[in-house]
C-alpha cells in the first residue's frame, strides 16, 4: 500500500488542507473513522463504501464530493486501485461549494451534480492527467476554479470553533460559547453550516479522533494514558472512541489499520493551511 500526501498551491490551503494518493496493489477491506469534507476522485479500479447503510460502488473515472463523516463506515478497495483526495476545510466548504455543511454530512455524491458545468472539463482534467504532479496541478485549477465569495461567511466563528475542536483537552461546549458572544442556538446553527454538525457532536468525535492520533503517533501500548478526565470512566471513553473511530482502543492499538496509520503517520510530514486537518 502506497500512500503520500501533497500541498495545494499556496492561494489554496485554507481550503484544501491537503491533498494525498492512495495505491492499493492488492485487495483491502478497512474501516474509516469519521473525518472532515473530502473531494476523492478514482483513478483506477474501483471503491466500495457502506456509509450509506449499504455498500456503494464507485467506478473508475468517478469524482465523489464526501461530506463531513460524523461516524465510522467500512471501505473496500479493489486490487489496483488508485485514489487521488482532496481534504477540505470548513472555510473551504463554504468558498467552493457555498451551502451548509449539514445537507452533506455522512454522504457521498457526485461531484459534478455539485459544481458548476464550466468546471465539468477540470474534473476530466484531474481524473485524465498523465501523472501524479499532473494529477495536483489539475487539481490546484479546478478549486481556484470553484472559489466563490457568494456565501456570506463568518470567519472568525470558524476560526474560534476551530481552535475549540483542535485542542485535545477537555474543553467543554461551555467553553466555546464564553469566547464567542453567540447564543447558544446562533452557535448551533452556525456549527451545522459550517462543520456539518452541533456543537455537543462536534466535541465528541474531535475528542475521540484526538484520541486515536495521539496513540499512533506516541505509540502508546495502553490505552489509559489517553483517556482523559473529561470521561467519565473507561467504559464511557470506550464507547466513544469506538463510536468514531469504528474500534475500541485495544483494537486499534492491537491491530495494523493499514489506512489510518499510514494516514497519521504521512500526515505530519507535509505543512497544513489550517490545524483542522491534523484532527480529522
Amino acid at each position: 500500500m502506497e500512500f503520500a500526501y501533497y500541498e495545494p498551491c499556496a492561494s489554496l490551503q485554507k481550503f484544501v488542507s491537503s491533498y494525498y494518493f492512495v495505491s492499493l496493489p492488492f485487495d483491502l477491506a478497512e474501516i474509516m473513522r469519521a473525518e472532515i469534507a473530502n473531494v476523492r476522485f478514482i483513478l483506477r479500479g474501483e471503491v466500495i463504501s457502506d456509509l450509506h447503510g449499504q455498500e456503494e460502488v464507485f467506478h473508475n473515472g468517478s469524482a465523489i464530493l464526501c461530506g463531513p463523516t460524523n461516524r465510522w463506515s467500512r471501505i473496500k478497495f479493489a486490487k489496483g486501485a488508485k485514489i487521488f483526495g482532496a481534504a477540505i476545510t470548513p472555510l473551504g466548504w463554504c468558498k467552493l461549494f457555498g451551502y451548509s455543511a449539514e445537507g452533506a454530512a455522512d454522504r457521498f455524491m457526485p461531484l459534478r451534480d455539485n459544481v458548476p458545468a464550466a468546471a465539468h472539463p477540470l474534473i476530466d482534467d484531474v481524473i485524465n492527467a498523465p501523472d501524479d504532479p499532473g494529477v495536483v496541478r489539475a487539481a490546484d485549477a479546478l478549486f481556484l476554479s470553484l472559489m466563490s465569495d457568494k456565501w456570506r461567511i463568518r470567519e472568525d466563528f470558524i476560526e474560534q470553533v476551530t481552535n475549540w475542536i483542535v485542542d485535545p483537552e477537555p474543553n467543554e461546549i461551555d467553553h466555546l460559547l464564553n469566547n464567542v458572544e453567540l447564543s447558544h442556538r446562533q452557535v448551533d446553527r452556525l456549527c451545522k453550516a459550517y462543520f456539518g454538525a452541533p456543537p455537543k457532536r462536534l466535541h465528541r468525535k474531535f475528542r475521540a479522533l484526538h484520541a486515536a492520533n495521539r496513540l499512533a503517533w506516541m505509540e502508546l501500548t495502553d490505552w489509559r494514558e489517553v483517556a482523559r478526565a473529561a470521561y467519565y470512566d473507561q467504559a464511557h471513553f470506550i464507547r466513544e472512541f469506538k463510536e468514531f473511530n469504528g474500534r475500541t482502543p485495544q483494537e486499534f492499538i492491537d491491530g495494523p489499520h493499514l489506512l489510518v496509520r499510514m494516514t497519521l503517520a504521512e500526515r505530519r510530514k507535509i505543512n497544513h493551511g489550517s490545524p483542522f486537518s491534523l484532527v480529522g
